[in-house]
């Protein structure tokens, strides 16, 4: 309908008079007061803080700043950025900065206390402490008299976990009480000596989204069942950021920018203790360190001393107020990506706090008292003072103890001195680089070879080269320096735990089918970014190695922009996924080749992006412009080529079959509910953040009643409780066949392989015991296909042969079925926590391009895939080695017969082979067994459409490089390769 001039000028006047009188309308009476609720008897905790204590009246009180006492509510993240502020600007024993930006925008602040002199040489006091922390830098008796001499710091950091309040607001009454008390000896004492740093809101985001959900569900009536929504909240909920990742693991991989921000942080700083506050369950107590087993192997000998040291200090300041508290019990050290871990392994005391959760007013607990929110930041408080006390009791041994791990670390018969762990380059410029900036970060110390040479080393499936040559630019990062003990515990391969600890774990998985462990078990960084990693014996580096402070900026663009065919972006760089993306966002058509070839005497590698000319004499702009800016914005450079004709012999020609036409990807992200928020959270990371794709988020309870239509790929990050419902499932059933990518992942895999949700041929193995043979005989395929031997004299003979030799003839007999589900119930006890295997790969799959031979993968839980075709299997579990290694093969039959044994239900791999498989962490051999030739990656045709199944989260934690890039080709490419769409005319 189309409005004149005159309509719309009486269409505003008309509204304005409305609204004008509106306006005039008297006041309406006011909201009636709530009801008088009867008083809850212990809903008022009024303990002082610090009885008997005198503040400076210049210093700004926390509640002037904030309007209510500290403890009444959480203060949000911008009431506690007031007080920082405030303090900052009338304290001189205070210092304010800022160290990083979150996702949504929120400032991270650190505030530095200490007594106004040492504030007013504060770069000196870092400097000294920077060559305590490197005694290569100076004297060992000028080292000594620093460590003697310089205050300690301590880094107080609090609220990783959003939803985990109280500490925060504990940060603040122990920064005001420092920085504003008066005649307080005890407090002089921690400003000369020590320097406190506060870190009080590490996960701003989160913090504040779960604030938001306690003030929507705050009654007039307290509410004190900690199952309502006010303690609880909901999906999902504060812990994570903004990505919704856990940034109590991202240490190590350091993916976001608040981990990214910290880091650096704490590198300039060098603290001798670390503390870590958080929370868990409402009906819990108070947990302190130290942890239990397992530790992690590399941090250093003394810190149990330390950790029962503070401890002992820590459970006094308990007694004297008659509070609850234990140590250990389910807290264990092994991962070194907790703030806790991986403080320690840089040579502080990390110490970890577990209070009980209070999202607001109180909670009831069974023996009929009230926690209050206001208790649950008193005991984080007197905590904070506890340890503060032990280390300023304790700061002369603590620094020199700190100087001597320093000292050992670097020295030449150091327990790290004849290790140097080495990347050698490959195609992959982007992932490389990735893994350099992350050493870099860490404060590693990073080599580059000026030139080849030769070495002794191991790679990460644990094969000894001897004297294998490495090429110029390889990276090498010696175990032996500073940071060595973290350097070991993020690199080292294969790290194990004590026989102790192994015994006690599987003692607990035979009794209680519980695991002992808290976290994953393996973390190699080069094993999780799939680089060419290997370990050098080697007690110095080669000659011509020239150390890197800094990654070299990325500016890619075009070469031969006057190309007459085409432009092509190399498929073995991860960023041609995202160039790819970004290309067909502009509306330019774009092919990737299932194969390698060369045009133009240039190489490029299978999957390799083109933006052919020809495919593009529609497109409205400027393409060539198109072409080098997506090249400039994603860092990747692209080259022209005037020629479509390969070199004739393997390599594909253009116009042919091998250039797959991609078809502009429309994403929907499942959400919600059952969804599990940290499987999403990374599905939607790497979707937003890498690839720099739009994608639309579903919530999973609505899925039945959305129109599914205008997206062509879905995604199903792993979900709790089973396939969605019926008509979820219906729909999906017509929009797969329809012409749909649905790409599952984890227990969501699990949920959509069986008969009954009717997506998927791909079963579970318990479910397929009484039909092993077609899945073996899929394996006997695979292996025969990679062999591709031939028999000629069998070929070309010109009579019929009485017999040909089939496969399966010497193979060792399968169980009866109920002696199989027997073994299978017995090997799921043993299901893995988080370890890395290899995967073979078909290397002619479009799935799997960029990938090499084989990539390591996580194995967690106990969800085993089984495919056979017409199922595609593009990466399967256990991946084959020359050489007959620990593996027992053959046996002898009654008959004299040798016979080929199984692992477990699949054949062996091909004869003179090993079956590689445990490449990190705990893998108990029931579960290998089990795991082995299953499948991760699992792809099918459904109609017009296709399904892929994820055995485990291809994207863990953002760290998981190899198998991200298969999910990224799935997202990316498979609308295009593996669905089919009609020509609308």
């Amino acid at each position: 309908m189309r409005h004149t001039v005159l309509t719309a000028f009486l269409s505003l006047f008309t509204l304005s008079i409305a609204a004008s009188c509106a306006f005039a309308q008297p006041a309406g009476p006011e909201a009636p007061a709530p009801t008088p609720r009867t008083p809850l008897a212990g809903l008022e905790y009024d303990a002082p803080f610090f009885p008997g204590a005198r503040y400076d009246e210049r210093i700004p009180t926390p509640e002037s700043l904030l309007g209510f006492p500290i403890g009444k509510r959480a203060a949000t993240n911008a009431e506690i950025e007031r007080c920082l502020k405030a303090w900052a600007e009338t304290s001189g024993r205070a210092q304010l900065v800022e160290y990083a930006v979150s996702h949504e925008g929120r400032s991270l602040w650190y505030l530095v206390i200490s007594a106004p002199r040492n504030i007013g040489q504060i770069e000196e006091i870092r400097s000294g402490l920077a060559k305590i922390a490197d005694p290569r830098t100076t004297t060992g008796a000028e080292a000594e008299r620093l460590a003697r001499s310089l205050p300690a710091v301590a880094w107080m950091a609090y609220t990783i976990h959003g939803s985990e309040l109280s500490g925060s607001d504990a940060a603040l009454a122990a920064a005001y009480h420092l920085i504003a008390a008066e005649n307080d000896d005890e407090v002089r004492r921690m400003l000369d000596e020590l320097v406190i740093i506060f870190d009080p809101v590490m996960n701003p985001d989160g913090r504040d989204r779960n604030i938001k959900q306690i003030r929507e569900h705050r009654s007039a009536a307290p509410t004190v069942d900690d199952q309502s929504l006010l303690h609880a909240g909901y999906w999902p909920g504060g812990r994570t950021n903004h990505y919704l990742f856990d940034l109590n693991r991202d240490w190590i991989f350091a993916v976001h920018p608040e981990t990214r921000g910290r880091i650096r942080a704490v590198n300039e700083w060098n603290p001798v203790l670390f503390v870590d506050a958080h929370e868990m369950g409402s009906q819990d107590t108070f947990l302190f360190s130290p942890s239990r087993e397992p530790l992690n192997i590399h941090l250093p000998e003394h810190r149990m001393h330390w950790w029962k040291t503070f401890a002992k200090d820590h459970a006094a300041a308990f007694d004297a107020q008659g509070w609850r508290y234990y140590t250990g019990e389910w807290a264990d050290e092994w991962y070194p990506g907790y703030s806790s871990s991986w403080a320690a392994l840089k040579g502080a005391v990390g110490i970890l706090y577990e209070q009980a959760s209070i999202g607001d007013q109180a909670v009831r607990r069974p023996e009929g008292t009230l926690l209050t929110y206001r208790r649950s930041v008193h005991q984080q408080l007197v905590s904070t003072m506890a340890n503060l006390r032990t280390l300023l009791e304790h700061r002369e041994a603590l620094m020199l103890e700190f100087l001597n791990e320093r000292r050992a670390a670097v020295s030449a018969d150091g327990p790290y001195a004849q290790r140097v762990f080495a990347m050698a380059p490959s195609a992959n410029e982007t992932r490389d680089r990735d893994f350099v900036d992350l050493m870099l970060l860490q404060g590693f110390e990073v080599h580059r070879a000026g030139r080849s040479f030769t070495a002794d080393a191991t790679d990460r499936l644990g094969r000894a080269v001897e004297g294998r040559e490495f090429p110029e630019g390889t990276i090498l990062i010696p175990n032996r320096q500073p940071e060595a003990h973290l350097v070991a515990a993020m690199l080292d391969f294969d790290p194990r735990m004590t026989p102790e600890f192994l015994q006690k774990e599987r003692r607990e998985l035979l009794r209680t089918g519980e695991s002992e462990l808290y976290d994953i078990t393996a973390w190699s960084l080069m094993m999780m970014h799939d680089v060419q990693g290997y370990t050098l014996q080697m007690a110095s580096l080669p000659a011509g190695a020239e150390k890197i402070t800094q990654t070299t900026p990325v500016r890619g663009g075009l070469e031969r922009a006057d190309a007459t065919v085409g432009f092509i972006f190399d498929g073995a760089d991860d960023r041609s996924v995202a160039a790819a993306a970004r290309l067909m966002e502009r509306g330019v058509q774009v092919r990737v080749a299932d194969k390698a070839f060369t045009f133009d005497e240039d190489s490029f590698s299978r999957g390799s992006v083109l933006v052919a000319l020809d495919d593009n004499s529609n497109f409205e702009g400027d393409l060539v412009g198109a072409v080098r800016e997506v090249a400039e914005m994603v860092g990747l450079g692209a080259l022209g080529v005037s020629a479509g004709l390969g070199d004739m012999v393997e390599s594909p020609d253009m116009g042919g079959r091998h250039f797959i036409l991609l078809e502009k990807p429309r994403i929907a992200l499942l959400a919600r509910g059952r969804v599990n928020m940290y499987s999403y959270g990374a599905a939607w990371h790497m979707i937003d953040n890498r690839l720099g794709a739009r994608a639309s988020h579903i919530d999973i309870d609505r899925l039945g009643g959305v129109d599914l239509r205008r997206y062509n790929v879905l995604v199903m990050p792993e979900i709790w409780g089973g396939a969605p419902d019926d008509a979820a499932l219906g729909a999906l059933r017509d929009w797969v066949r329809s012409g749909g990518t649905l790409i599952a992942i984890g227990a969501s895999a699990a949920a959509l392989a069986g008969e009954e949700p009717g997506l998927s041929a791909v079963r579970l193995l318990p479910d397929v015991l009484d039909d092993l043979e077609e899945y073996e005989l899929a394996i006997i395929r695979e292996w025969l296909g990679r062999d591709g031997s031939v028999d000629l004299d069998a070929v070309w003979g010109q009579s019929a042969p009485t017999q040909t030799p089939l496969p399966w003839e010497r193979l060792e007999s399968l169980p009866g079925e109920d002696d199989l589900k027997r073994r299978d119930a017995w090997q799921r006890i043993f299901s893995p926590q988080g370890s890395i295997v290899a995967a073979r790969v078909d290397d002619r799959h479009w799935l799997t391009a960029g990938l090499g031979d084989y990539v390591p993968a996580l194995a967690q839980g106990s969800i085993a895939l089984m495919s056979k075709p017409p199922a595609q299997t593009p990466v399967r579990f256990g991946f084959a080695i020359e050489g007959q290694g620990d593996q027992a093969t053959h046996t002898e039959t009654d008959k004299g017969a040798m016979e080929r044994l199984r692992i477990g239900w699949a054949p062996p791999a091909p004869d003179g082979h090993d079956l590689r498989l445990r490449m990190s962490g705990l893998l108990w051999p029931e579960a290998a067994q089990r795991l082995a030739n299953t499948a991760y990656l699992t792809r099918e045709r459904v109609g017009a459409g296709q399904v892929i199944l994820f055995a485990t989260d291809p994207v863990f934690r953002g760290g998981s490089m190899g198998t991200g890039r298969i999910f990224s080709n799935a997202v990316i490419y498979g609308p295009g390769m593996g669905a089919s769409h009609p020509i609308r005319p």
